[in-house]
């Protein structure tokens, strides 16, 4: 797939653009999630109905996600985004000012929203990034995205979760989703003839796309809800618990700009596989490693950046894959495809972990990453026959 036709300079300010947007997006998604969680908690909610309540926006993405490519056609990229963003501004005091009972429909609504955005941003990237930089874009929006979920849970905790002050914080971190968009005008490229794509047809033109989408969801997901747990199962303190994903979430961070280079300069089906052959022989590391600091910590870091690295480089491959008509189809089903791994993952990481105890999360995640290499290998070889 080719970029589309933009002058360097506006090409360089279209990507700034709708990267930028990237970070107010992240900080008020993560802060989002465990206020309402926090508050649920407080209002004596059981584990189960909170847990339903985070559920909500990966089934609401599920659901409607194959509606976000007819939104942007018929609104055009920037406004679906500035809209998406109005009403995930105004949605966000409804949690303040109505029953908790009524935050599993907000959340759901915000799933919607969140599917539109999360859509249009990604395929306005591939369209207008060029092929041989894609990889490192790509990286760079995934960083932005990490940095803004680092910040924002950080400064819930310093303002609290009591009263109104943490949702205007959530509406303003929203706002700074807005802000770099409103110069972005003449820049988006041109949706109106994106053409629908059957999940049949996406799944036989990009198999280890769609399959590499959910195996990211399910080890992301099931990493960062039960690696603390995992912890604490290995003799740690919670506060050390706590600090595994602190450490594994700066290698998110930090490692996105290593993934895209590689995925540039080598193969990006190359390096999709091999991220996911690292994050399995990692995971298979963690148990050998837990006591011993000085390994533990450095293998938290890394282990980050490739599990992280599967969704940046599926998401440059799928640009690769795909014409610029298609993209905005090909990424609904790359993202519904990463929310049913997102769902699955941590359900299988805790009955893994029930039956086999500590040892559990890390037997799921490699077996998840070996069966996904397993096919990506297939797929390879048959593609060369």
């Amino acid at each position: 797939m080719t970029a589309i036709a933009l002058t360097e300079r506006r090409r360089r300010r279209s990507l700034a653009a709708i990267i930028s947007a990237g970070f107010g997006a992240g900080m008020s998604m993560a802060s989002l999630l465990p206020l309402i969680s926090l508050q649920l908690e407080r209002r004596g909610f059981d584990a189960g109905l909170i847990g339903l309540n985070a559920a909500m926006f990966p089934i609401s993405v599920i659901c409607f996600g194959s509606v976000a490519p007819l939104v942007v056609r018929r609104l055009g990229a920037l406004r679906t985004l500035l809209l998406a963003a109005v009403g995930f501004t105004l949605l966000t005091p409804l949690y303040y000012l109505t029953d908790p009972w009524t935050w599993y429909g907000w959340r759901f609504l915000a799933g919607f929203l969140g599917a539109i955005g999360w859509m249009t941003s990604e395929s306005w990237l591939n369209m207008v990034a060029r092929p041989e930089t894609r990889g490192r874009i790509m990286a760079v929006y995934a960083t932005v995205i990490a940095s803004g979920m680092m910040v924002g849970p950080f400064i819930i905790s310093a303002i609290g979760i009591d009263g109104f002050w943490p949702y205007l914080f959530i509406m303003g971190a929203t706002s700074l989703t807005a802000l770099p968009l409103l110069f972005a005008r003449g820049l988006s490229p041109d949706f109106s003839r994106q053409s629908p794509l059957h999940p049949w047809t996406a799944l036989k033109h990009a198999p280890t796309v769609l399959v590499g989408a959910a195996a990211g969801g399910a080890v992301d997901m099931a990493v960062m809800a039960l690696l603390p747990v995992w912890g604490v199962a290995e003799g740690f303190s919670q506060a050390e618990a706590a600090r595994l994903i602190s450490v594994f979430a700066a290698g998110s961070l930090l490692m996105q700009w290593p993934v895209g280079w590689l995925a540039d300069h080598w193969s990006r089906r190359g390096t999709l596989l091999l991220c996911s052959a690292v994050t399995g022989a990692g995971a298979l590391l963690l148990p050998l490693t837990a006591s011993e600091p000085l390994l533990l910590w450095p293998l938290i870091f890394i282990w980050g950046g490739v599990v992280f690295g599967v969704y940046t480089a599926a998401l440059a491959l799928m640009g690769d894959r795909f014409p610029a008509h298609e993209l905005a189809g090909a990424n609904a089903l790359f993202i519904m495809a990463y929310q049913v791994g997102s769902l699955g993952g941590p359900p299988a990481a805790g009955i893994s972990m029930d039956r086999f105890g500590a040892l559990g999360l890390p037997v799921m995640i490699a077996a998840v990453s070996a069966a996904f290499l397993l096919f990506g290998l297939i797929r390879r070889a048959m593609m060369r026959g």
